[in-house]
């Protein structure tokens, strides 16, 4: 047979075997040669769970596997008062069409799962909220707050915790007038105050979704309001009341501004609030989760300062006073516009002034003879200590005291309210000693004068003055600003007895203008 022949025979052969696998029905064919090659197997539809991206097996139906794992949770469902139990976020289980898969049941992938129990969580119906970090600049210093990410199971539990926490830091008789729309407004020439907003500065995201059941699920507003207020839900140190113990005392042996002491001690309004012995305080540190931003606008009566007048007098050395005429405060009707972070003033505007009583000048002889000065990076004051005089126009706000704040003693106190670029004064008669800028004072400037006293003035716009020049008091030196690590337009003003940053002691301020 020739070579012809012989390939017409096998192809006759091969088309014969055919036929009698696949019938009268050639469309059958590649089916029944898949059948042959899979040891007579049908493809299945199976599922395949994945755990984080690793293989943990094939099972029969999706269904049975999560209603197995809802079945095995009775403790959590306990726990949260919860009706069913859902896998874990990062399990999934993918449709597959296989042959040779070995199908594993519901029990035996669950037991996987909980051998590695700790690497996921099972989930449950709940709330993902999550709280973007702030970027903050504080007196020497520049913070970033954590992102957060906090779990509830009802809603409302988180909405009545942030309505708690605001009124931490706002009357809540005056956070529920502005809810319900119920604030008296303002009459012209009227005293009185309402609040224009209220809002969170944080951006915050809530989403309804399936939450781990074994992470930190917040489920009384309680718990979930001390972590929003303090950062924590540990045991809150306290105190126990002694004899002859103010809150002010209390607030200051603990490392406390009074306004800190207030918030963790809500039943108390004021620093002028009785204690008894045996009364127990707590003596937590505020660290808000959030910052709540309120703008509010108060008309209130206050004394309008007298300005001081000078008559120079050339036959006198410089630092010589004599008043002349004691003068008079006035009275006037101030409207005042606040910008108030988590309780403490940020900004203030003064958008009107009515004088209701005129303010009569103090008249002061003051000595112009100079006397002469050395060189040195230390200089001698050639200037005696005269008035004291305020370091910014008026009306202004002390936005924060000479107190503790966040942990730390501010050794000064913060000027708002007098506007970007007003005037800053210097307090006394002295000698600039240092002028200049760094990134936590921003422009500031250091005043020596007599008695070893020093006055440091910080976040300016722009300074006047430069070291070695003599100045008197009420004398310009800069503008007020916001440089360096400042939150809002504000001048921190220091007193100090000795140098500041060489070893002298922080002074409050504001007892010499008592």
């Amino acid at each position: 047979m020739n070579k012809k022949g012989i390939v017409i025979s096998v192809l006759a052969f091969i088309i014969s075997l055919l036929l009698i696998i696949v019938g009268s029905n050639p469309t059958t064919i590649f089916s029944k040669i898949l059948r042959l090659n899979n040891d007579n197997k049908m493809p299945q539809e199976l599922y395949h769970v994945y755990l984080a991206g690793e293989s943990l097996g094939v099972i029969k139906s999706k269904e049975d596997f999560e209603n197995y794992i809802d079945s095995k949770q009775d403790e959590l469902k306990k726990k949260y008062n919860v009706e069913k139990v859902y896998a874990p976020n990062d399990l999934k289980i993918m449709k597959e069409i296989t042959y040779n898969a070995k199908v594993l049941s519901s029990k035996e992938i669950y037991d996987k799962l909980e051998q590695i129990k700790g690497k996921s969580s099972f989930t449950i119906d709940g709330y993902e909220i999550e709280i973007q970090g702030l970027e903050k600049k504080r007196e020497q210093e520049e913070i970033k707050t954590e992102d957060q990410v906090i779990y509830v199971i009802d809603r409302s539990i988180w909405d009545n915790s942030v309505n708690k926490t605001v009124t931490a830091f706002i009357d809540p008789e005056e956070y529920t007038n502005y809810l319900n729309n119920n604030q008296k407004e303002i009459q012209e020439n009227e005293t009185g105050k309402i609040i224009n907003s209220i809002s969170i500065k944080n951006k915050i995201t809530i989403t309804k979704c399936r939450i781990p059941a074994e992470g930190k699920i917040y489920t009384t507003e309680e718990e979930l309001s001390q972590f929003l207020l303090f950062g924590h839900n540990e045991e809150q140190e306290t105190y126990k009341v002694a004899a002859g113990d103010t809150i002010v005392d209390i607030a200051n042996n603990n490392k406390l501004s009074v306004e800190e002491f207030l918030i963790a001690n809500p039943t108390f309004k004021s620093a002028n609030d009785l204690l008894y012995p045996g009364q127990e305080v707590k003596l937590a540190l505020i660290d808000p989760q959030f910052d709540i931003v309120e703008k509010e606008t108060e008309a209130y009566k206050a004394p309008k300062a007298k300005t001081t007048v000078y008559k120079e007098d050339n036959t006198k050395y410089v630092g010589y006073e004599q008043v002349e005429e004691e003068g008079s405060d006035g009275l006037e009707l101030i409207t005042e516009i606040r910008e108030i972070i988590n309780g403490e003033i940020n900004d203030t505007l003064y958008p009107s002034k009515v004088e209701l009583v005129p303010a009569v000048n103090k008249v002061v002889v003051r000595g112009t003879k100079q006397y002469s000065s050395s060189s040195g990076i230390e200089y001698d004051v050639p200037v005696g200590i005269g008035s004291w005089v305020w370091p910014t126009n008026t009306p202004y706000t002390i936005s924060s005291g000479f107190s503790w704040r966040w942990g730390k003693h501010h050794d000064a106190v913060d000027i708002t309210g007098t506007g970007y670029g007003s005037p800053i004064k210097a307090a006394n008669n002295g000698v600039i000693i240092t002028s200049t800028y760094n990134s936590y004072n921003g422009n500031y400037i250091i005043i020596k004068h007599s008695d070893n006293y020093y006055t440091i003035y910080g976040h300016l716009a722009a300074r006047y003055k430069q070291a070695g020049a003599v100045v008197m008091a009420n004398d310009v030196i800069g503008s007020m600003g916001m440089t360096g690590y400042a939150t809002g337009v504000h001048l921190h003003f220091g007193v100090f007895r000795g140098h500041p940053y060489k070893g002298g002691t922080a002074l409050n301020p504001l007892n010499f203008y008592r």
